[in-house]
């Protein structure tokens, strides 16, 4: 039987209780996540609608004022992508604004998003870019094709089901293809350390938004119980530090926007300038535990 959340017991010591709802170390996931866990009607509303419209209603402008930043990231992804996957089609699930399509299609590769998000999905399509407007299926992503690489960037911590799509995941991927997995590093050291011992409350803890808190060392043990070899690890910037240093961008969008603002630059200066070490920064915050997102890469094991 293939492993999915509906067929595992869920059971496991609270973690910490945030609007309602606990979040749990699960014995049967090895991860963390809330319980109980939002219906797929209300994650199907949500992320229809509510995420861009209402939720956050800033995010086009600030995506666009990211972009340059986020263009220099995603390159540096498609060059480890590159080395490591069978060829060059990818599809990236949940694509959002697009960006990481984008940044493929200008690194030669053949890309295609999947975004249920009307908004998202049109912002998208406006830059000549390939996009499938409805809620990822694996019937509608099995009309597309087979790909090489499977993007699920910033995805894993919304899902309902996170192993089941993986398991579908699996069946459109061609021999030796990639899963490629960004996701936020939540309880992690910093995070740790804040929360217990300098009075802040696990801000990180977003029920309404993220139902599941992966770590470095979760994601690498689901990505191998599901079947893959994980080949890569790295971690972004790890954002906490401004608190641990006293600037407060808790509930502060102006603070959180001007920290994020001397985050871009930093990495921007060392991509493009000294990348060499960027990469070891990378890879030495995953080692740590620390950085506010991981990115990992998985290839799929072949077939006994």
């Amino acid at each position: 039987m293939a492993e999915t959340h509906q067929n595992l017991r869920h059971d496991g010591p609270v973690i910490v209780s945030v609007d309602g709802y606990n979040v749990i170390e699960c014995k049967a996931c090895g991860f963390r996540h809330i319980d109980p866990l939002l219906s797929d009607e209300e994650l199907k509303k949500f992320y229809n609608t509510e995420f861009y419209e209402s939720e956050r209603p800033d995010y086009f402008k600030n995506a666009e004022e990211d972009k340059d930043w986020w263009m220099l990231r995603y390159h540096h992804l498609y060059d480890i992508l590159d080395r490591h996957a069978p060829g060059k089609r990818l599809l990236d699930i949940g694509s959002g604004p697009g960006y990481f399509i984008e940044a493929g299609r200008e690194h030669g590769w053949d890309v295609l998003g999947f975004e249920p998000s009307r908004m998202a999905a049109e912002y998208t399509r406006n830059r000549g870019l390939n996009v499938v407007n409805e809620l990822f299926t694996l019937a509608s992503a099995r009309e597309q094709g087979t790909f090489d690489v499977v993007s699920l960037n910033l995805v894993l911590e919304h899902l309902r089901d996170p192993m089941g799509l993986i398991e579908e995941v699996k069946t459109i991927l061609n021999p030796g293809g990639i899963l490629f997995v960004t996701s936020p590093n939540d309880f992690s050291p910093y995070q740790e350390l804040l929360w217990k011992h300098a009075d802040f409350a696990p801000w990180w803890v977003v029920p309404k938004h993220h139902l599941n808190y992966f770590d470095t060392a979760s994601i690498q043990k689901l990505c191998r119980r599901m079947g893959f070899d994980v080949l890569h690890v790295e971690a972004s910037y790890p954002i906490e530090q401004f608190l641990l240093s006293g600037r407060n961008y808790v509930g502060n969008n102006a603070l959180g926007r001007e920290c994020h603002k001397e985050r871009k630059a930093f990495e921007s200066q060392l991509l493009l300038h000294a990348r060499d070490t960027a990469k070891l920064l990378y890879r030495a915050w995953a080692e740590a535990g620390i950085g506010r997102e991981f990115v990992i890469v998985a290839r799929l094991q072949a077939a006994v």
